[in-house]
């Protein structure tokens, strides 16, 4: 190629996602099997030929999913690790021993995948994802997939796949609107990843939703092992590390891979002086989480239309003494509350409040208010919040 040539590599990256987007845009959330199947169907079904280890829940699958990777890495397997969503570029989806996919191979699997899909009436954006992780991590040859579900479980994309264990991190409420308004409801779709005869692990659940998911595994006849333990960050180390187990792998090797296990964006800490810590949080238990484990007391806020803005406000409400709202930096940003929409809200829970027209000048903002009183900052509420301060400072994305 010539200094002169374009890069033709980039550019078909660049219309993969653009023609993502557009999926997204129209095609919308749409629970369901059938959709998935036809399409999987006409790529000669590379889920069939892929072991893997499910992950589904409200809070934690994220963090769960890399730790997982890790483990397995340095247990000798070759891993591919499917996530959703991203905090910069598609590209983070898909990793293989945790290398994120490159632009080159995403648009070359894109294209591939989306002749098929254009098939397949009403498929989604998740849903050619989706296709698009089976699809690579065959041509990989991977050994084991990590596979985070994306919204409930029973009806999830990923549920497709042929699991060798599944995980169930903290079930709490979120996506209502898709899930169901009660916990109950939330957990049999969260419990809907269980398989006959597969072992399964979860965490401390709230009574309703544990009742759930014990009864729909002993209706698939599964070994369940349910840690008593609270579902915060080092727990999560310690429910792979029990999951792991089951699939009769060194406990030594699995917990230098934990150790190991770096978390963008999850409970990050960005700056030491204020302290200032990113988190993707975006659910109230998530928000309760991130209030318990690093008390901060400035936060800049953003939030999906979709998510339940009353309830975190109620969990901020004791702690936060500045929230700077701020309209979220993303492509759909006519599906996000804008920044004085949360502003009302906040100022009728009495929560002190200002607004920002953009993620920087706000984070800014955050840090001299938190210098000058010596308290402790934060950003939080999206992926899209955070992932607009991982582009705007360089940030890296690296799990190991």
């Amino acid at each position: 190629m010539s200094k002169l040539s374009p890069d033709f590599s980039m550019l078909k990256y660049f219309w993969a996602v653009r023609k993502l987007e557009r999926y997204a845009r129209f095609a919308g959330i749409k629970p369901g099997l059938e959709r998935i199947t036809e399409l999987l169907t006409l790529l000669d079904e590379p889920q069939r030929k892929i072991k893997a280890v499910h992950i589904a829940g409200t809070n934690g699958k994220g963090s769960t999913a890399l730790l997982a990777t890790n483990a397995l890495r340095e247990c000798g397997y070759k891993v591919g690790t499917y996530l959703s969503p991203h905090l910069v570029e598609y590209t983070e989806r898909f990793l293989i021993d945790g290398r994120e996919i490159s632009r080159r191979d995403f648009a070359r699997i894109f294209f591939r995948v989306n002749k098929a899909a254009r098939r397949v009436e009403n498929i989604t954006e998740f849903e050619i994802l989706t296709a698009m992780a089976f699809v690579f991590f065959q041509e990989q040859k991977i050994e084991l997939a990590v596979l985070e579900t994306g919204l409930g479980g029973k009806y999830d994309a990923t549920n497709v796949c042929r699991p060798v264990l599944t995980i169930i991190t903290p079930v709490d409420y979120d996506h209502e609107a898709v899930l169901g308004t009660s916990l109950k409801k939330i957990a049999v779709e969260k419990a809907g990843i269980i398989k006959k005869g597969v072992p399964l692990v979860t965490t401390r659940q709230k009574p309703e939703a544990m009742a759930v998911i014990k009864k729909q595994a002993a209706k698939c006849g599964c070994w369940v092992e349910a840690l008593h333990v609270t579902p915060l960050g080092t727990d999560n180390k310690q429910l792979v590390l029990t999951a792991l187990r089951l699939l009769k792998l060194p406990s030594g090797l699995i917990k230098k891979g934990l150790q190991k296990t770096v978390f963008p964006g999850r409970i990050q800490k960005w700056r030491d002086d204020p302290p200032f810590y990113l988190d993707v949080a975006h659910n109230p238990q998530a928000f309760a989480n991130l209030l318990q484990t690093v008390r901060p007391r400035i936060l800049v806020f953003g939030l999906m239309r979709r998510k339940n803005l009353k309830k975190i406000l109620a969990v901020l409400k004791p702690q936060i003494v500045l929230l700077i709202a701020v309209t979220l930096p993303s492509s759909r940003r006519e599906e996000a509350f804008t920044a004085a929409e949360i502003a009302a809200s906040a100022r009728a829970c009495s929560i002190p409040v200002v607004t920002k027209p953009n993620v920087p000048s706000a984070c800014r903002l955050a840090a001299r208010e938190a210098s000058r009183l010596h308290i402790t900052a934060a950003a939080a509420g999206s992926f899209h919040l955070v992932g607009e301060i991982f582009k705007k400072y360089k940030l890296p994305r690296a799990i190991y």
